[in-house]
């Protein structure tokens, strides 16, 4: 092999904030584009106000240019209505994420996962179970805040979440958990590749590719490609038993236990 005179290293760049946010949502537009759906954007403040919007840019929601673009050539006006519907979600976004958050974060999740060895069996459960609660009310919470504080201004946002850990299956937590990037990869992904058009094995496989890539996009690991695998693996394995065993149905309290234990 070249043995080089000197060490190459890289270089220890910042990524900008939200760069997974806004390089998905310009990757929508482009498609979009592609496929004829939404006209080219000609004012660049435009696409640049679409692109940078500052209420989802960390965290989302993820926006598609045909819904949000629109909305920026409309006229706004102050509403009473709007403004009470748009603090009202901002409190309670607040509320989930500076109360419910960030009080399991430091009295409960933290010191597990700091230390687990420290920790029993039943200690170490419910940290993880704590945590599910943590990222939900975080991640949800931070939604609420942008959606609200979009609604001050006049703009509407899409859902993100809907009760995930209601759900009653891997499927009906995608509906329900992170709806906008569910949608972004069934028809980015998922549909594309063929979706359930060619046959079950193809489906199967369909799925566990949309997952893992779903995996990567949430961070470049190895944890987030297992994460991925995980949730492609449960989709496929409950349309496989949906296919197979069609009138067979678990009791509503098994099939929450199950979603939400392996979620």
């Amino acid at each position: 092999y070249l043995r080089l005179p000197y060490r190459v290293t890289a270089p220890n760049l910042l990524l900008p904030v939200g760069i997974s946010f806004y390089t998905v949502q310009s990757v929508g537009y482009l498609i979009d584009v592609y496929r004829g759906t939404v006209e080219p954007e000609k004012h660049l403040g435009l696409f640049a106000l679409f692109t940078g919007f500052f209420a989802k840019l960390s965290a989302g929601p993820i926006e598609r240019a045909g819904h949000l673009l629109p909305q920026f050539r409309q006229a706004h006006s102050l509403d009473a209505a709007r403004l009470f519907s748009g603090l009202q979600l901002m409190l309670w976004g607040m509320f989930k994420k500076v109360v419910i958050a960030n009080f399991l974060a430091t009295a409960i999740v933290d010191p597990v996962f700091v230390a687990p060895s420290r920790h029993d069996n039943w200690e170490l459960l419910v940290g993880a179970w704590s945590y599910a609660v943590q990222i939900y009310a975080d991640f949800s919470g931070y939604t609420d805040i942008a959606i609200g504080l979009a609604l001050l201004m006049g703009f509407i946002f899409p859902q993100n979440f809907r009760s995930p850990y209601r759900a009653l299956g891997f499927r009906d937590f995608w509906r329900r958990w992170h709806m906008t990037l569910s949608r972004f990869l069934r028809d980015f992904l998922y549909i594309p590749l063929g979706g359930n058009r060619k046959g079950p094995r193809r489906t199967y496989i369909n799925l566990m590719l949309t997952m893992l890539l779903g995996g990567l996009w949430h961070g470049a690991a190895w944890t987030f490609l297992i994460w991925g695998g995980i949730h492609g693996s449960a989709l496929a394995g409950e349309r496989w038993l949906g296919e197979r065993y069609p009138r067979v149905h678990l009791p509503r309290w098994l099939a929450w236990a199950v979603t939400f234990n392996v979620v």
